[in-house]
């Protein structure tokens, strides 16, 4: 379930997860691809919470793009581990949407992954600004 940040809290939104059996490696951690679906499926859920429809602006000719991924791992999830991935986004330029994520164990707040998503958004694969109702409907407090 989404919710928003408390007063105060730099995080935008949270998510809360359970770690399943076969995301796991050989090592009984999770695979570090796995960290990806987890970041983009709380992207795509606090995008919908915030108004946003992806097949509405494909539907536009406007589509989100990632262009590049930084994940820093630093303590490792096992099965049956709950997390909490949380996010707050930040404009880099007049292009570039940045989400900022962490991977949070729970109860303890462990940190467990921290990424940092480059987003551009396209019209026909070429980049273009955001549009005023995107930035603002992403950067709202």
């Amino acid at each position: 379930m989404g919710e928003s940040g408390a007063a105060g809290d730099p995080w935008s939104f949270g998510l809360e997860f359970l770690v399943r059996d076969y995301e796991l490696d050989i090592q009984g951690i999770v695979n570090n691809a796995n960290y990806q679906h987890y970041f983009e499926h709380a992207r795509h859920e606090f995008l919908k919470a915030r108004g946003l429809d992806f097949a509405a602006m494909h539907a536009a000719g406007v589509d989100p793009v990632v262009y590049r991924i930084e994940v820093d791992y630093k303590s490792p999830l096992r099965s049956g581990d709950r997390f909490l991935v949380r996010l707050r986004v930040g404009r880099e330029g007049r292009l570039k949407l940045v989400f900022h994520q962490e991977a949070v164990k729970l109860p303890s707040g462990v940190l467990a992954a921290a990424a940092k998503v480059a987003v551009a958004m396209t019209r026909g694969g070429r980049p273009v600004p955001p549009s005023d109702e995107v930035v603002a409907a992403l950067l709202a407090p």
